[in-house]
């Protein structure tokens, strides 16, 4: 059984609002446990990720002029989903 977890270098009383809605929009969508947790999960959170970031983006709440990147890391540790803000990890999350 996994759940969605996350780790962030920005304590969260810093988070910007995009932050806050993302993480939101997140734990609405993953409210019950995952029970095989596979690389097709994964991928699946990465797109609701870039989906809700696109949308943000129409919202003006993410600059148009700032790269935001959304990808799949396979350590050691396992897989996890990164986001990137002008080249600064700004959260990870896991399915744990």
């Amino acid at each position: 059984m996994a759940e969605l977890t996350f780790n962030s270098p920005i304590r969260r009383d810093k988070w910007p609002r995009w932050m806050i809605k993302l993480h939101e929009y997140l734990k609405r969508i993953y409210v019950r446990p995952i029970h095989e947790v596979g690389f097709y999960d994964y991928d699946r959170l990465k797109q609701i990720i870039i989906g809700k970031i696109l949308s943000l983006r129409k919202d003006k709440l993410i600059m148009n002029s700032t790269s935001t990147f959304v990808y799949i890391v396979d350590g050691g540790d396992g897989m996890r989903v990164v986001v990137l803000r002008n080249n600064i990890i700004v959260i990870t999350y896991y399915l744990e």
